[in-house]
């Protein structure tokens, strides 16, 4: 399942809520694989990346999906 966030600087993060199984059993992480700006504020930079829960928890909002620019959507490519 993807779910959305939006980060305290305004950027867009897409979240592969299904990659935590595997980061948590094999790697001992509670992370996740997401999709999200390398360089904040610029959507052509957008990649793939690993997302800490707690990271999440701190600094981002969970959005519905109907709040993320349609640009942003297009970037994560989900």
């Amino acid at each position: 399942m993807i779910v959305y966030y939006r980060e305290a600087n305004g950027d867009f993060l897409g979240i592969d809520t299904t990659s935590n199984a595997y980061h948590r059993g094999v790697l001992g992480r509670d992370d996740f694989d997401g999709r999200a700006a390398a360089v904040a504020g610029l959507v052509g930079s957008v990649c793939t990346t690993g997302v800490a829960r707690a990271y999440l928890a701190a600094n981002c909002e969970r959005v519905a999906e109907e709040s993320v620019p349609a640009g942003w959507l297009r970037a994560f490519g989900y």
